[in-house]
This record gives C-alpha cells, sequence and structure tokens, in this order.
C-alpha cells in the first residue's frame, strides 16, 4: 500500500485489523528453509553479535522489541512487544517520496534453547512476495549470531519496473538491521 503522506496510526489500525483476514501474497508451505524453486530471490545473512548468555538475551529482548529494524523504518503492530503466530504487522518507509506501507502475518516461531526468532510472510499489500525469519542464534561455541533469512520477489509494478532500487532497498535494511542488533548488544 502507498501514501503520499505518512499514515497515521488511526489510519493503520484499522488496516491492522482489515489484513487479519487476507491471505499471504505467495504460494508456498516449505518455509524459509526449503524456498520456492523458481522464481524467488533468497538471501541468508548473518553477524556476530558476541558471546555468552548475556549477548544472546540482550539480542532476544532486541528482537522481541522490534530493535531489529533500522531507524528509518517503522513498524505498525498491535502487540507492544514480541511475536505470535497471527499477529499482523506492517513495516512503513518513505521512499521515492511516498509512504509504504508493507503488511506481514507472523507465520511461526522459531524458539528453541539455542534460537529465538521468528517468521514473517507478506500480505497481498505488500510491495514484495516472500518470507523473511528474524533469529538470534546461540551456537555451540558459545558465539551469539543474527540471522535474516528470507525468499523474495517484487510484487507490486513499481517494485518490478524499480527492481535494482528495491533490491538496493532490501540490502540496505540488512546492513541496518545489522547494525541495530550490533547496538542492542553491545
Amino acid at each position: 500500500m502507498t501514501c503520499l503522506q505518512s499514515p497515521t496510526p488511526d489510519r493503520l489500525d484499522p488496516c491492522l485489523a482489515a489484513w487479519a483476514e487476507a491471505p499471504l501474497s505467495y504460494r508456498h508451505a516449505g518455509g524459509v528453509a526449503h524456498p520456492p524453486a523458481q522464481g524467488f530471490l533468497v538471501d541468508r545473512h548473518e553477524i556476530r553479535l558476541g558471546s555468552g548468555s548475556e549477548a544472546y538475551q540482550r539480542a532476544a529482548d532486541a528482537l522481541d522489541a522490534w530493535r531489529m529494524f533500522p531507524h528509518w523504518a517503522s513498524v505498525a503492530r498491535t502487540r507492544s512487544t514480541g511475536q505470535a503466530p497471527g499477529d499482523i504487522v506492517a513495516m512503513v518507509v518513505r521512499l521515492a517520496g511516498l509512504w509504504w506501507v508493507n503488511p506481514c502475518r507472523i507465520l511461526q516461531r522459531l524458539d528453541s534453547p539455542a534460537s529465538h526468532g521468528f517468521v514473517y510472510g507478506t500480505l497481498p499489500e505488500h510491495a514484495e512476495c516472500g518470507e523473511e525469519a528474524f533469529v538470534v542464534e546461540h551456537r555451540g561455541d558459545n558465539s551469539v549470531w543474527y540471522v535474516i533469512h528470507a525468499f523474495s520477489k517484487p510484487r507490486h509494478p513499481l517494485a518490478w519496473i524499480g527492481f535494482p532500487v528495491a533490491r538496493w532497498w532490501q540490502l540496505r535494511f540488512v546492513r541496518d538491521s545489522q547494525q541495530r542488533m550490533v547496538e542492542a548488544t553491545a
């Protein structure tokens, strides 16, 4: 969804509720671990955040507070912290003079004794289509890593036409998200 003005919470809240019934914008049941065979870009980016239980807990807390999102993006959501399957969230960014509201549904948690995170899938109003996982891993060598694993392709006509810009924006998101998580665990 695109807007000429920054969308207010009064405008976004009814959208979040309406999107609760929306289908995903793609057909795929394999998740980010098994992306579709054709037509999607597959990305996996990771950065070491430190080591030890304290670094892991700080990173998990930052993820639950949505602090992995860059300063230039906001996340519209109904839950103040955390992510639960079925929750609808929307990333709001300004690009090329337009405000882009990109809704997603939380599909699953990726929690275990050594990992903390979630996966969301895009809804039809999103500029892209696909899934993205945000995970903090506490590995066997006691290191702590932040991992973004995704598959995606453009959905909105402007994302198709401006694919190089859309791709640059995705990679900028990854870089800035990694920096936010480094700051959160310092």
